[in-house]
């Protein structure tokens, strides 16, 4: 292991801590605040297509994000890993139709894969920065569906307490447009 990855391993440690650390009821505050910022935004409020993941254990309750995006009718597209190295975005069948997948993450058993482009991506992470650098859980699956795929605004969500000031970067991580917490929405400036 290199020293990027050691360093990166060490925050991946850290901030699973602190996102643990959030009681239930806080989890699910913090979730609803996020999702009336998320929903607040215009190019969210524009879009057409949402490739949204879909929420496990303590991460940021997307359910019902996915829930008001889709009654809006747009097009909602869930994630579902296909490999070590491959990530689709498939639309969205209805919560009976996923099951856990690898590393356990509800998705479709099966459905159309979206063609693109998407309007909004909604990533998760563990870790953010201002800069719209996010770490994830070290497997690559969203920087390399970025990097192959044609996409609007990036937004990565997570709680307050998973924003922190620096993460180490590898030229592989690409970063995302906004941030959004419990308590803020950062504009990174990043242009493509």
């Amino acid at each position: 292991m290199n020293s990027d990855q050691v360093a990166k391993q060490d925050w991946r440690a850290r901030l699973k801590q602190a996102r643990a650390a959030l009681s239930v009821a806080e989890r699910a505050a913090a979730s609803a605040r996020i999702r009336e910022r998320v929903l607040a935004e215009e190019a969210v409020r524009r879009s057409r297509t949402v490739f949204c993941f879909v929420s496990q254990g303590n991460e940021v309750d997307t359910h019902p994000l996915i829930d008001a995006l889709a009654g809006d009718g747009r097009t909602i597209l869930v994630p579902k890993i296909t490999g070590p190295e491959g990530m689709l975005a498939i639309e969205f069948p209805g919560w009976p139709a996923l099951q856990p997948g690898t590393l356990g993450i509800p998705a479709p058993v099966s459905g159309r894969v979206w063609p693109g482009p998407v309007d909004v991506v909604i990533t998760p992470g563990l870790g953010f920065t201002a800069e719209g650098h996010r770490l994830g859980m070290g497997k690559g699956y969203y920087d390399r569906w970025f990097a192959a795929h044609d996409y609007g605004l990036s937004i990565a969500i997570g709680f307050e307490s998973q924003l922190v000031a620096g993460l180490p970067v590898s030229a592989t991580d690409i970063p995302v447009d906004l941030v959004v917490t419990d308590r803020r929405v950062l504009r990174t400036g990043r242009a493509r």
